[in-house]
């Protein structure tokens, strides 16, 4: 009984820790009510090739369920499903699992009377939870997606035709490997519906901030693997920019705080990270074209992003304007060149990707100062959502992974009660 008491109690004390530390708009490593996995990799001609590897746990001893949301690298959400997590439950998903067509199978106690598909353990809550005789029924997804849905999402996520939008949602890199973004929101209610969808947020959203997570990106083939903390956001109590506000069907009912748009991260192009650095680059493209997707052959009607700032600093602290089409000028007349085009990708610093154009800073060590606020064709400086990660390897050797140091963001600090 001591043993037990004192668990709960200290159970008790890190969720007080967690509320009174947690700061709305610095986007600390406290549980949110939202989760982002900001760019995922898998390679759907090897079954053996790069895939990405998330976690969804839940802090709180209360039952809870998961929307989990697949977005392609161009803002079209492809596939939406739900996770019932029992107190302090933890689920971890293969994202070649989807892909493949089998889904998390999860259940509430209701469904679940053997305790079998999602157990619970002496401090945890198993209840019957709302909307479960719908979407999350148990087991749910037993069957996994048919043929139609998972031909879409194939299709979708690697810049192909989708059966069921007859369109294309995504860049088409012509590599076969799916690429895109997650969101994962804590919701008080089953359902079927995206969250830009009229209605998701007031009928099905939970304010409570119990989510959190972690994603890796593994890659056999060179030996590499990266692992970071997914991007936790909190539940927002005053009126401030929020994550999901660019889909005017939700115009701020998310109540989710916003992220932040000015970055530093450091470089490396030589010496034993023979491999340079890679940046896993989210944007929030501010202008929402179809959710549907665009005529294959072109691109969504933002495409590409530019950029407000992108400088380097070598280790003697030498700047250079990037990603210009002009010699080195002041002041910084914007991105001419796109470096981080699309919504969700993988850029080299050195070569960039075939979507973006490089970086390319002249000296082999420094770092970066980017400023992702984006500029429309009318010269409107929008305050662009961003988060930025580098990764360092060395060819077959190692690797590794670490979020850019935040500067500046697009929302207001403010303190949670």
């Amino acid at each position: 009984m001591k043993k037990l008491t004192f668990a709960v109690a200290l159970l008790a004390l890190v969720a007080l820790g967690s509320a009174a530390f947690a700061v709305v708009g610095t986007i600390d490593k406290v549980p949110g009510a939202t989760l982002l996995l900001p760019y995922f990799e898998v390679n759907l001609d090897n079954p053996n090739g790069i895939t990405t590897l998330f976690s969804i746990n839940n802090a709180s001893a209360s039952a809870a369920v998961a929307h989990v949301t697949f977005w392609t690298d161009e803002t079209v959400p492809t596939l939406d499903f739900d996770i019932y997590l029992t107190g302090y439950d933890v689920q971890t998903i293969n994202i070649r699992d989807i892909f493949n067509g089998v889904l998390p199978v999860t259940a509430d106690a209701a469904s679940d009377p053997g305790d079998t598909i999602s157990p619970k353990g002496s401090l945890s809550q198993d209840i019957n939870f709302p909307g479960a005789s719908g979407p999350c029924a148990a087991p749910s997804y037993p069957a996994g997606l048919n043929a139609t849905v998972l031909a879409h999402i194939r299709g979708a996520h690697t810049g192909k035709t989708s059966p069921v939008f007859g369109r294309c949602s995504g860049f088409n890199y012509g590599d076969n490997i799916a690429r895109g973004y997650i969101t994962v929101d804590s919701v008080v209610s089953c359902n079927l519906q995206f969250p830009s969808d009229a209605g998701y947020f007031t009928a099905n959203a939970d304010s409570r901030n119990i989510l959190w997570g972690d994603y890796f990106i593994v890659d056999p083939t060179n030996n590499f693997a990266q692992g970071e903390t997914l991007v936790h956001l909190e539940t927002v109590n005053a009126t401030v920019p929020s994550f999901y506000e660019r889909y005017n069907t939700v115009a701020g009912e998310d109540s989710r705080e916003s992220l932040p748009n000015t970055f530093a991260v450091r470089y490396l192009l030589g010496g034993v990270f023979t491999g340079g650095t890679d940046l896993l680059v989210w944007r929030d493209s501010e202008i929402v074209s179809n959710l549907t997707g665009f005529t294959c052959g072109s691109n969504a009607s933002w495409f590409p992003l530019g950029q407000t700032d992108a400088v380097s600093f070598d280790e003697q602290e030498h700047p250079t304007n990037l990603c210009l089409t002009t010699s080195d000028v002041s002041p910084n007349t914007g991105g001419a060149k796109a470096c981080f085009p699309l919504e969700a990708q993988r850029v080299n610093v050195a070569t960039g990707s075939v979507a973006a154009a490089p970086l390319a800073p002249p000296a082999p060590f420094g770092w970066l100062f980017l400023n992702l606020d984006t500029t429309t064709a009318g010269g409107l400086v929008y305050p662009g959502q961003a988060w930025v990660t580098a990764i360092m390897s060395a060819s077959g050797r190692f690797s590794v992974g670490f979020e850019a140091i935040t500067l500046d963001r697009t929302g207001t600090v403010i303190l949670m009660p």
